[in-house]
């Protein structure tokens, strides 16, 4: 099938891409977990986004958007991983931010994301595709534009004959990625936040 095109985030629009995954993530009941305080999320989710989108880019990754900036993608490649030489690659992009909240959430954060990856690297031991993050601005939600980044995606790692991985928590997501074809292959709770995640797979197919 052939989907609307979809364009690569460039350098330049780094803070453009931090500012839709903010407002689409705002609600969202991990990171309003993670930093309860309303004022904190709507100031600091996009320059941390800001910061995941340079650090995509430095880990040579794939940040991915729609025409419009409806919908952002942020995608790490087969055996990439946003660890420390990609931190040095984006010039420590996130650094403004991680020290600007109050040290509790960032101390929460550094905790949950670890958990994440211990269990991506138990479950995932092929090099994969990682669907580090998808956010549609809630202006243009409802309209398709996520699957349109998430189909790409698909064919992408079709194409390279390798697995998707990503986590979701809400039900709602969870829904939408299994309608294109990914499968649950465990779950888990992040106790710091009360909240269980889903970790799911799409295999790639000819």
């Amino acid at each position: 099938m052939t989907y609307p095109p979809v364009f690569t985030v460039e350098k330049g629009e780094r803070a453009q891409a931090g500012a839709v995954l903010g407002r689409a993530f705002y609600d969202d009941p991990q990171w309003s977990r993670m930093m309860p305080d309303d004022d904190v999320r709507r100031v600091r989710l996009p320059m941390m986004f800001e910061g995941a989108a340079q650090m995509t880019i430095a880990a040579k990754g794939v940040p991915q958007r729609t025409a419009g900036f409806e919908a952002v993608a942020l995608w790490l490649a087969p055996g990439r991983d946003v660890g420390f030489r990609a931190m040095l690659g984006s010039g420590f992009a996130s650094a403004r931010w991680a020290f600007k909240p109050p040290r509790q959430d960032f101390r929460l954060m550094m905790r949950v994301m670890r958990q994440f990856d211990r269990k991506k690297k138990q479950l995932m031991t092929e090099p994969h595709w990682y669907l580090m993050a998808l956010g549609v601005d809630p202006d243009h939600q409802g309209r398709g534009h996520g699957s349109t980044l998430v189909r790409h995606g698909i064919e992408r790692a079709d194409r390279d004959g390798r697995m998707i991985y990503l986590e979701t928590e809400t039900e709602q997501n969870l829904d939408f990625y299994t309608r294109l074809g990914f499968d649950v292959i465990d779950e888990m709770t992040i106790a710091e936040l009360d909240l269980p995640f889903s970790l799911l797979v799409r295999h790639p197919r000819g």
